[in-house]
């Protein structure tokens, strides 16, 4: 399952990401934990959806930390009650890849 995607960027530093999130920021835990520096771009969120796409900032040397991190929030949501995560993932990784 698929849920985040590099973005194009131009910057030499850092890379761009798009992921999926609950609207409790249920990521940024797990980011704290694998002491992962994010710089938060912003959000989109649906008002009847649980999730929201974040953009955000992460420095070259810490993508791979980063996107392990990522991961594992699959099985978060789901230890937390979130089983249509996946689903969500699937539905708005579509509107993502078709508009790259």
């Amino acid at each position: 399952m698929k849920n985040y995607w590099k973005l194009r960027d131009k910057s030499l530093f850092s890379d761009t990401y798009a992921y999926i999130d609950h609207k409790t920021y249920l990521a940024d835990q797990l980011f704290v934990q694998n002491s992962i520096r994010v710089r938060y771009k912003g959000e989109l969120a649906r008002e009847n959806s649980a999730y929201c796409i974040v953009f955000c900032k992460v420095l070259r040397k810490e993508t791979e930390r980063f996107e392990r991190a990522l991961d594992k929030l699959e099985n978060k949501m789901l230890l937390l009650g979130y089983k249509d995560y996946s689903e969500a993932c699937q539905e708005i990784g579509k509107l993502i890849e078709a508009g790259t």
